[in-house]
C-alpha cells in the first residue's frame, strides 16, 4: 500500500512538473479549446488509461492500457489534424462522419429540419431565433436558422467570397427592363419569372410554373415557368380538365400530391410534352380582386404549380411559403392591371387626337371613315373592318368602307345591308353595342342575308352615334374566338362617339350651304348655287345657241401648303386665290368653289379657244402673286382645264369633261392650261 502511495506521488509530481513549462502549457490549453463536446470520452479514456497503468502492477494490464492510450491519442491527434487543415472529405458513406452536402443538401437542412426525419448523426444542432415582435408590430412568421457542425466554414474562406463578387450577382445588368421605358407587360414578366426562379431554388423543385384561368375559353394558360426541364410544353395552352393544375383553378383550393404514380403522371400533370418523372406536386391558387368592387372572390384568376422530381418533397409547411408568394404575386397582378389599364387609357387619348388632326386637315366624310378605320386597328386585334353609313343618294345603309387582312371572303364596298335584320342593322336601331364570342353558334347575318361569309370567330360591332343620332355603325371581327372584351368596347365606343361629332358637324354644314350662296371662306358662290348656275346657263346657251365654257381651277401642291401651314391657312390660300381669279373675269361671268381644293368658272358667250386665252391670263396673275403668311412671303402655281359646252350637252358630261382635262394639266407638272 506505501508503494502505491509513492508511485502515485511521484506520478503528481511529474504533472506539476508539466504544467510548470509553459510552452507545453499554452498547446496542452489549445488541445483542450479544439477539443470537442464528441471528443470528450475519448480523451477520458486515454487519462484513464493512464492512470490505471501507473497505478496497476499487473504487467498484462499495463499493457492494454498502453494500448488504450496510443489509440486514443492517435485518434485525438487524428481529429484535431483533420480540424487544423480544414479538410472535409468528398467522399464517404452515409456514415462516414466526413459525409460532404451539396449546397442544396444543406440548404434544405436550413429550412426544414423540424419536418424531415433526422439520421442518426452525432452532429450537434445549434438554433438561432429572432427577436420576439414587439406587441404592437405586426407578426410574421420568421424561419429559424439551424447551423450544424458540418456545415461551418472556416474564417479564412469566408473572408475570400467575401471578396469574390460582382455586381452582376446583384443586379441585371443586361436586362431590357431597366433600359428606356417598359411595357407593363414586360415589366410583369420580368418580376413573375425572378419570383419563379425564387420558389424553385427556396423549394429545391424541378420546375415552378405560372398559368392563367381563361374561363371563356376554358383553358389554362403557361404564362412563365421556371424549370430544370426542357420539356415542357410548347403550345402553352390546354384545356382545362381532370389534371391537377385544373382541379386548382375549377376548385380554388390547393392540390398536393406526395407520390405520382408513373403512369398517371401525364393525365396528373399536363404541361410537360413527355413525362418527366414527377413524384411530387403542389398547386396553390392566386387570387385577384379588381379596383373597389364588391364581387365576392371565389375563383382564382391563375394557379402556381410546382413540381418535383423528389418522393414526399412537399407538406404543410410549403403551402404555408406559397401562400405569401400568391399574396405577393396578387400585388403585381394588381400593379400591372392599373398600370395597364392607364396605358390604354393613354392610347386611346392619342388615337382621338389623331383622328381629330386628320379629320382637321381634310374635312370630308371620306376622311372620317379612313381615320375611324385606321385608329381603331391600332388599338385592338383584328382581321376584319367594316364601317356603314347611310347613304344619301341611295336611300339606305351602305358598306363605305372594309378592310380584309384574311384570305377569307368578306363583305364589299357598297354593299346595302339588311335594316334591321342583320347585325349591323340592329347596332344602328338600337343604338347600342353587340358583343359576339363565338360567330359558329350565331344565326343572324353580319350585313345581309346574301353575303356568304364563313368566318367563325369573335365580332364586336359599336354605333357610331352622338347625342342626338346615330349615323351609322363600326364592325369590326377577329378569326380568334372570345377576343374581345369591355375595355375593347369602350375604346371602340368612344371612337365612334368623336367620329359621331364630326359627322353631325359636316352634315350641318351640308344643310347650311342649301340656304348659302356665297361660301364664307372664299367669298364665291357655293357649289349648289353654282350648279343651279350651271343648269340655267347651259339652258340658256342651247335656246340662244350661245357659246358656254367651262374651267376647273386647282392649286398645284395645295396637300404640302395644306401639311406646312394647316387647314387655316390652306383656307387663307385659297381666299387670297379666289380674290385672284375673280379680278381676272368679267362681272357676269360666275365663279364658285366646285371642291375644298377647286374652283369653277363659266366663261358666258366664250367659245373653249377663246377660254383658253382667259385661262392663260388667270395662270398667269396667280403665279406673280406674292402671298404673306405667317411671316413668311412665298408663290403658287395653278393648273386649269378647260372645256367647251356643246349643244345638248348635259351638265354632267361638262363636269367630267373638264375634270379630265384638268387631270392632263396636274399630271403634266402644273402651271400649264390644258383644253378638252
Amino acid at each position: 500500500m506505501i508503494s502505491i502511495f509513492i508511485k502515485f506521488k511521484h506520478f503528481c509530481w511529474i504533472i506539476k512538473f508539466l504544467f510548470m513549462l509553459s510552452t507545453f502549457r499554452e498547446k496542452f490549453f489549445d488541445i483542450v479549446n479544439r477539443i470537442h463536446a464528441s471528443e470528450t470520452l475519448i480523451l477520458a479514456i486515454g487519462i484513464g488509461s493512464l492512470v490505471v497503468g501507473i497505478l496497476v502492477d499487473v504487467f498484462f494490464i499495463r499493457i492494454l492500457c498502453l494500448i488504450g492510450v496510443f489509440i486514443s491519442v492517435l485518434l485525438l491527434f487524428s481529429s484535431i489534424r483533420a480540424k487544423s487543415l480544414k479538410l472535409t472529405p468528398s467522399k464517404g458513406g452515409d456514415n462516414s462522419p466526413f459525409r460532404s452536402y451539396s449546397g442544396s443538401e444543406m440548404m434544405k437542412k436550413l429550412f426544414f429540419d423540424d419536418f424531415q426525419s433526422q439520421p442518426k448523426s452525432h452532429h450537434q444542432k445549434i438554433d438561432i431565433f429572432e427577436e420576439v415582435a414587439k406587441p404592437s408590430e405586426e407578426l410574421n412568421y420568421k424561419p429559424i436558422t439551424r447551423i450544424t457542425s458540418r456545415e461551418m466554414l472556416s474564417e479564412e474562406k469566408e473572408d475570400q467570397n467575401k471578396n469574390n463578387f460582382s455586381i452582376s450577382d446583384f443586379f441585371d445588368l443586361d436586362s431590357g427592363i431597366y433600359q428606356g421605358e417598359t411595357e407593363p407587360r414586360t415589366e410583369f414578366d420580368f418580376l413573375l419569372t425572378k419570383v419563379l426562379g425564387v420558389i424553385k431554388e427556396v423549394l429545391f423543385a424541378n420546375s415552378a410554373a405560372f398559368f392563367w384561368v381563361n374561363r371563356e375559353k376554358k383553358q389554362m394558360v403557361l404564362e412563365a415557368i421556371a424549370s430544370d426541364n426542357v420539356s415542357y410544353q410548347t403550345t402553352r395552352r390546354f384545356p382545362i380538365g381532370e389534371d391537377l393544375v385544373s382541379k386548382v383553378a375549377t376548385s380554388g383550393k390547393p392540390e398536393f400530391v406526395t407520390e405520382v404514380n408513373p403512369k398517371s403522371e401525364p393525365d396528373l400533370i399536363k404541361y410537360y410534352d413527355t413525362p418527366a418523372s414527377i413524384k411530387s406536386f403542389i398547386g396553390v391558387p392566386v387570387f385577384f380582386k379588381r379596383g373597389t368592387t364588391d364581387v365576392a372572390i371565389d375563383q382564382p384568376v391563375a394557379v402556381i404549380a410546382v413540381d418535383s422530381k423528389t418522393t414526399d418533397e412537399f407538406g404543410q409547411e410549403t403551402l404555408l411559403l406559397l401562400g405569401k408568394f400568391t399574396k405577393l404575386i396578387s400585388a403585381f397582378i394588381k400593379s400591372y392591371n392599373d398600370k395597364y389599364e392607364l396605358l390604354l387609357d393613354a392610347e386611346l387619348l392619342n388615337s382621338i387626337k389623331r383622328l381629330q388632326e386628320r379629320i382637321r386637315k381634310d374635312f370630308s366624310i371620306t376622311t372620317i371613315v379612313q381615320a375611324l378605320a385606321e385608329e381603331s386597328s391600332k388599338i385592338i386585334a383584328w382581321d376584319f373592318l367594316a364601317v356603314v353609313l347611310f347613304d344619301e343618294i341611295k336611300h339606305s345603309w351602305i358598306v363605305k368602307k372594309v378592310t380584309n387582312r384574311s384570305n377569307e371572303k368578306y363583305i364589299t364596298i357598297d354593299q346595302p345591308i339588311d335594316f334591321p335584320d342583320s347585325i349591323a342593322g340592329k347596332v344602328i336601331k338600337s343604338n347600342t353595342y353587340i358583343l359576339i364570342d363565338d360567330m359558329a353558334n350565331e344565326t343572324t347575318p353580319r350585313y345581309n342575308e346574301n353575303e356568304n361569309i364563313n368566318v367563325s370567330g369573335s365580332l364586336v360591332a359599336v354605333p357610331i352615334s352622338s347625342i342626338n343620332k346615330c349615323y351609322g355603325a363600326l364592325i369590326i371581327e377577329n378569326c380568334e374566338k372570345y377576343s374581345y372584351t369591355r375595355r375593347d368596347l369602350d375604346m371602340l365606343y368612344r371612337l365612334g362617339e368623336n367620329c359621331a361629332a364630326a359627322l353631325e358637324v359636316f352634315y350641318l354644314q351640308e344643310i347650311i350651304n342649301e340656304y348659302v350662296i356665297i361660301d364664307d371662306v372664299t367669298g364665291a358662290y357655293s357649289k349648289k348655287f353654282f350648279m343651279q348656275r350651271l343648269d340655267e346657263e347651259l339652258q340658256r346657251a342651247d335656246d340662244s345657241g350661245s357659246e358656254l365654257s367651262m374651267l376647273f381651277i386647282t392649286i398645284d401642291k395645295g396637300d404640302e401648303l395644306r401639311d406646312r401651314f394647316g387647314l387655316d391657312g390652306f383656307e387663307r390660300i385659297n381666299a387670297t386665290v379666289a380674290r385672284a381669279i375673280r379680278a381676272c373675269v368679267r362681272n357676269y361671268d360666275l365663279v364658285g368653289c366646285f371642291d375644298r381644293d377647286r374652283f369653277g368658272v363659266l366663261l358666258i358667250n366664250t367659245a373653249a379657244n377663246d377660254a383658253y386665252i382667259w385661262a392663260e391670263k388667270i395662270r398667269k396673275h396667280i403665279a406673280g402673286l406674292i402671298i404673306n403668311l405667317e411671316g413668311k412671303s412665298f408663290s403658287i402655281t395653278i393648273s386649269i382645264g378647260v372645256a367647251g359646252a356643246l349643244e345638248g350637252m348635259k351638265k354632267e358630261e361638262l363636269i367630267g369633261n373638264t375634270s379630265a382635262v384638268l387631270g392632263t394639266a396636274s399630271q403634266a407638272g402644273g402651271n400649264v392650261v390644258r383644253v378638252f
